[in-house]
């Protein structure tokens, strides 16, 4: 009778341990089922305000393509860096903002200049390697630069050779983060560089109405920044209202020719302008633009959604179509001041826009 007693005890401990250990292991999962399930609706509140973040940004596309039709119908001959929609705008969303910036992009200098189908190809070399020898770096860039695009240089082992080996391109460039490809670039350089180039079609002219000092005084190795101020004083808060305005300058005077020639030779010889044998070539300039990069901003309940757009707008109807999209972008590649610089650097106001660096 007392064995059986202790077993029934022993019996009775054992189902009590069981159970036990059923609700520790019930207790557990429910714990964890719970836990993934605020993880889920996490997850989902982050996809929603992200995707009602990006469709924002897509309306911004749509809101910037009315804002230049209203500046091309206003005035479709001159864009200068006063207009409406060269302001960067913020806009209050619930509960967040919309950042926008329009910037000229035929205010940089093109690095497609540099390709072989450039009429002025000598000229363009040179003015790369005169803006960068401004900007401090090294003017082989330029070089190396144009044989990267260019497939008879055959410098493909230059980058064969390379920790992950790749190829030169030997084509336009598409956006100018691709000058991060060639020989010699690295982030430093390319983070000094990026207020001041584009990648636009071959033949998209440089606005002088909101250009730089910095790509102004690289039009020629005789420019310093002082002559570039004295073109941006000239020029005024309304920018020059024809390309003629520009090409009559007294500093602009000593490279139109004779008779505005079109040739694209260089000479590094003196630095005085009235000596110089550049001749520029007046389809390079420009008061209007017709390529606009736009980077829009949109934070929307702690979430951010980025966007950059290379809109194309034409000169002859104003019609307009984007070029690019591109969501990876962190910071907007922000233009420098055109306030001329008292003979200082003129870099003051720059931020340091890694344009996805």
């Amino acid at each position: 009778m007392t064995i059986n007693n202790s077993m029934m005890k022993n019996q009775s401990g054992l189902a009590l341990i069981s159970v036990l250990l059923i609700f520790a292991i019930v207790a557990v999962l429910a714990g964890a089922m719970i836990e993934r399930q605020s993880l889920d609706i996490q997850r989902s509140g982050n996809l929603q305000a992200l995707q009602q973040a990006r469709a924002y940004s897509s309306g911004i596309e749509y809101a910037v393509r009315s804002g230049l039709r209203m500046d091309y119908d206003n005035n479709p001959d001159v864009d200068h860096p006063e207009e409406e929609w060269a302001k960067p705008h913020t806009y209050p969303l619930q509960p967040g903002t919309a950042e926008i910036q329009i910037i000229d992009a035929q205010s940089r200098f093109n690095l497609n200049g540099l390709h072989k189908t450039a009429t002025d190809r000598p000229a363009q070399i040179q003015r790369f390697k005169n803006l960068l020898d401004e900007l401090g770096l090294e003017q082989a860039i330029a070089d190396h630069t144009q044989k990267f695009m260019d497939e008879d240089s055959q410098v493909d082992n230059d980058y064969l050779s390379a920790e992950v080996p790749y190829r030169a391109s030997y084509n336009l460039f598409k956006h100018p983060s691709e000058l991060l490809l060639v020989q010699g670039v690295d982030a430093e350089t390319y983070r000094k560089l990026i207020p001041y180039i584009t990648a636009l079609p071959v033949k998209a002219a440089l606005n002088v109405n909101t250009a730089s000092n910095k790509v102004l005084a690289a039009l020629s190795s005789t420019w310093s920044l002082s002559e570039a101020d004295a073109v941006i004083g000239n020029r005024g808060d309304k920018g020059f209202a024809t390309v003629d305005d520009f090409w009559g300058l007294s500093e602009v005077q000593p490279f139109t020719g004779s008779s505005g020639s079109n040739s694209g030779s260089t000479s590094n010889s003196g630095n005085n302008n009235q000596n110089t044998k550049e001749v520029w070539d007046k389809a390079d300039f420009s008061v209007n633009s017709q390529y606009f990069e736009v980077f829009a901003k949109v934070t929307l309940a702690d979430r951010i959604a980025t966007i950059e757009m290379l809109i194309y707008r034409d000169d002859q109807t104003g019609e307009m179509r984007t070029y690019y999209r591109d969501y990876s972008r962190t910071e907007a590649r922000l233009p420098v001041t055109n306030t001329p610089s008292s003979g200082t650097n003129n870099n003051s106001s720059t931020t340091n826009g890694s344009g996805g660096i």
